[in-house]
This record gives C-alpha cells, sequence and structure tokens, in this order.
C-alpha cells in the first residue's frame, strides 16, 4: 500500500489549483501551475526516504490529475 497521496487544492497564495504531494502525514511537495509551465515546490521536513520509482510515478499522477481537472 502507497504511502503517497495526492490531493488537489486551492490554496490561498495560488490563483490557480495545485497538487499537493503527502507522505504519510508530511506535505513533501506541491505542483502549481501558476506560470506557463508546471512548477514543483518542495517542502523540508525530517528525513525520509522512499523508492525513487514509487515517487516518480506519484508525480506522473499528481501531475495528470492537476492537468486533467
Amino acid at each position: 500500500m502507497s504511502k503517497f497521496k495526492i490531493e488537489i487544492s486551492s490554496v490561498p497564495d495560488r490563483e490557480n489549483l495545485v497538487a499537493e504531494i503527502w507522505h504519510n502525514e508530511l506535505l513533501i511537495a506541491e505542483i502549481n501551475q501558476e506560470n506557463e509551465i508546471l512548477e514543483i515546490e518542495l517542502y523540508q521536513s525530517e528525513k525520509i526516504t522512499f523508492g525513487l520509482e514509487e515517487f516518480l510515478d506519484i508525480l506522473n499522477s499528481a501531475k495528470k490529475e492537476l492537468v486533467d481537472f
């Protein structure tokens, strides 16, 4: 079972929707579409470790959900 979760959200500091990427209960990244290209903002927190392929899969899923929303 994946420890990742994607939430499409409207946040006060952005004009457009964002895709938040959570690992367990920690917000680790946000993909936004404020500019002409999608951008990712990474959040520093405690040290966490997870598989690279699983993270790449969740990034691609979040991108697709945000663009298709």
